[in-house]
């Protein structure tokens, strides 16, 4: 059993993909270490609560970014007692790391974003993320990313050595994504969402130009009219930067009526939004694994995504891929798999097989097994 400290401080909520990767990471870990977590007090009771989890409250004022992100840099390696623990990991160190440490420390990469996508932040948070970051991390023992997309970034654009890289991809809630068959239930989500037509399923934050939005309503607008007729598009997820530019399209569309916003969603309501959708589209110009594709894997819908960065790679035979930035190749995607029963039933049988490389209890075996060879 190891002692294991963890910075959870960029839990945003529980309404990120990386809020997600902490609680699956501290689950899992707590059930053979002894886990410490630094976090915030209005996030403690969204984490998962263990024997092996003691949870470490942090002052509120630390959610201020630039704040945050010194206190990481210099404060917080040097207020740990490294003697404590077997380990230090940071599990979004693409956002916060340490500028010197005096004991082992693992660094989760989920990616680097900020290289394909102009003007992904803001300049201060580009020069940080560009120019100190990087030196930060290549101070880590060992360095996780979690698809080999953003392995070949850090590689190229960070110039992390090969030595101390190792690619673990993310798992899926198993307990909670599958397909959702009660009649009820799917009823009174459907309700709750205003839901009265068969829908397309899309979700992530509203972020313009990033998660590329606009490109999938362009494409559903060029869907043949009996298809739009009998199909809505769902968005899912919180409003984010840009947001309004993306809400404004749509209410100007001419399908305006047909394309719902949904607004954050429940990660416990997910599967079952997940499991009434007739198709799922992962439109997105980059992410770094793509978590939402396994899942609709394993609630067994047909799924079409972007052929980009790592979307392709988690994908693979279980999706139709195109091009993000042209709309036709979107709505030629849609039109397959909605009119071609053959060709859906065979992606959703590829995803039924591929779910299986993602499992989150592999995940933490592996943060361990790269720890224990950071040792020798």
């Amino acid at each position: 059993m190891y002692s294991i400290l963890v910075s959870a401080t960029s839990f945003d909520k529980g309404k990120s993909g990386v809020s997600v990767y902490i609680c699956n990471c501290l689950r899992e870990l707590a059930v053979e270490h002894r886990v410490e977590v630094l976090a915030f007090n209005d996030d403690i009771s969204l984490m998962p609560q263990h024997d092996n989890i003691t949870y470490l409250p942090v002052r509120s004022f630390l959610k201020v970014p630039v704040i945050n992100m010194l206190w990481h840099l210099i404060w917080l390696p040097l207020r740990i007692c490294w003697k404590r623990y077997d380990f230090v990991l940071l599990p979004a160190a693409n956002r916060r790391a340490f500028l010197f440490k005096r004991g082992t420390t693992l660094a989760v990469v989920h990616d680097l974003s900020q290289y394909h996508i102009d003007c992904k932040y803001d300049p201060l948070r580009m020069f940080y993320i560009k120019r100190i970051l990087p030196g930060c991390i290549r101070r880590a023992d060992r360095v996780i990313a979690v698809s080999c997309s953003t392995q070949t970034d850090l590689k190229k654009y960070w110039h992390m050595p090969c030595k101390k890289l190792c690619v673990n991809y993310n798992g899926y809630d198993r307990q909670i994504f599958y397909p959702i068959k009660d009649r009820t239930v799917l009823r009174q989500i459907r309700e709750k969402y205003a839901l009265h037509k068969k829908y397309i399923f899309y979700i992530s934050r509203i972020e313009h130009p990033g998660k590329n939005h606009l490109n999938l309503i362009k494409a559903y607008e060029r869907l043949p009219e009996k298809l739009r007729r009998e199909y809505d598009l769902v968005l899912a997820g919180s409003d984010w930067s840009g947001a309004e530019i993306v809400k404004a399209y749509a209410a100007d569309s001419s399908s305006c009526d047909s394309i719902k916003f949904t607004g954050f969603v429940e990660y416990t309501v997910l599967p079952v939004l997940m499991s009434g959708a007739a198709l799922y589209v992962f439109p997105s110009f980059f992410e770094g694994f793509g978590l939402s594709l396994v899942e609709a894997m394993a609630c067994k819908i047909p799924i079409a995504c972007s052929a980009n960065s790592s979307l392709g790679e988690i994908g693979g035979d279980a999706a139709m891929l195109f091009d993000p930035a042209e709309p036709e190749q979107i709505t030629e995607s849609m039109v397959k798999i909605l009119t071609d029963n053959n060709f859906r039933n065979k992606l959703v049988e590829a995803g039924t097989r591929r779910k299986e490389l993602f499992d989150w209890r592999k995940h933490a075996e592996k943060l361990v097994a790269c720890y224990e060879s950071s040792k020798n």
